[in-house]
């Protein structure tokens, strides 16, 4: 089995993300980012909302349990497990509730876990005035010691798709790559760090006005925007981020590229004016 189609098309549909302060956490994801809380047992809630959903349960300070992505049918399933049987990737039971009969879950080089399924609950409206504003859960990112490792996991067992790669000018050596799963530019991204952790998670928006919007929502709520408004260069989105009560680092994007499956990936230079081209940027190596 090649990996040509295999997890294509796919989207992010949620995240599980842990702490050690869970009301918190709580509490912000349903005023900040307008998300709307269902308690499913074991400690885990159900944050919902317009377009994104995420879990949040107790555990490590700024865990990433698991990304769970959604596919097609049962038969793109079918041929995602059969893909990780053939490569010997151990298949795992899925950990979400929010997926139905079928979901599994597979771990990449680092350990992270990843779910494939399809989802079986419908979200809610969301919450209070952010659950009106637009801001689909696009990405995730995660940092890695064998930033390599990794990228050949996702594309070669997965199939997720290079779209850019980042790499120092003298040594050639990857600092990041940003991979996708369906046309929109990146769905995951592996940056190269001093140590392996949750990166940061992005809604993706409509427009340049909605980013004005969540950037007057977080002033009215006294939330600091931490980076931005600026521009990637690789993916070109706009962008804001801010912080949740654990330090996690939450995005807001708009007009992200959309990336032909055919498309070879580009290359870009390890320097600020690749994750900005506005200003300064947070190099994480």
């Amino acid at each position: 089995m090649t990996t040509d189609k295999l997890i294509w098309p796919a989207r992010l549909h949620h995240i599980h993300l842990t702490s050690g302060n869970v009301p918190d956490m709580v509490k912000w994801y349903q005023d900040s980012m307008g998300l709307t809380a269902e308690e499913l047992g074991n400690g885990a809630t159900w944050m919902s909302g317009k377009d994104r959903n995420l879990l949040i349960g107790p555990g490590p300070k700024s865990g990433l349990k698991f990304s769970a992505f959604a596919v097609e049918n049962r038969d793109h399933l079918t041929r995602l497990r059969a893909r990780a049987e053939e490569t010997g990737t151990p298949v795992e039971t899925s950990p979400t509730p929010l997926f139905g009969d079928g979901a599994f879950a597979v771990r990449d080089p680092d350990g992270n876990c990843i779910t494939l399924g399809i989802p079986d609950r419908q979200s809610s409206r969301g919450n209070g005035p952010a659950g009106m504003l637009s801001g689909r859960l696009q990405h995730v990112v995660v940092a890695s010691t064998d930033a390599p490792r990794m990228i050949a996991f996702y594309s070669d067992i997965l199939g997720f798709r290079k779209s850019d790669l980042v790499r120092e000018e003298k040594s050639g050596e990857i600092t990041a790559c940003f991979m996708r799963c369906d046309p929109e530019h990146h769905a995951i991204a592996v940056f190269r760090a001093a140590e392996n952790r949750l990166d940061h998670h992005c809604y993706e928006t409509t427009s340049w006005n909605d980013i004005r919007d969540w950037g007057d929502h977080f002033s009215e709520r006294r939330d600091t925007v931490v980076w931005g408004a600026g521009r990637h260069g690789a993916g070109h989105n706009l962008f804001i981020f801010v912080r949740d009560p654990d330090g996690n680092n939450v995005e807001l994007s708009a007009e992200i590229d959309d990336v032909p499956y055919e498309q070879a990936p580009g290359t870009w230079r390890h320097e600020e004016r690749t994750l900005n081209l506005w200003g300064s940027a947070w190099l994480r190596s």
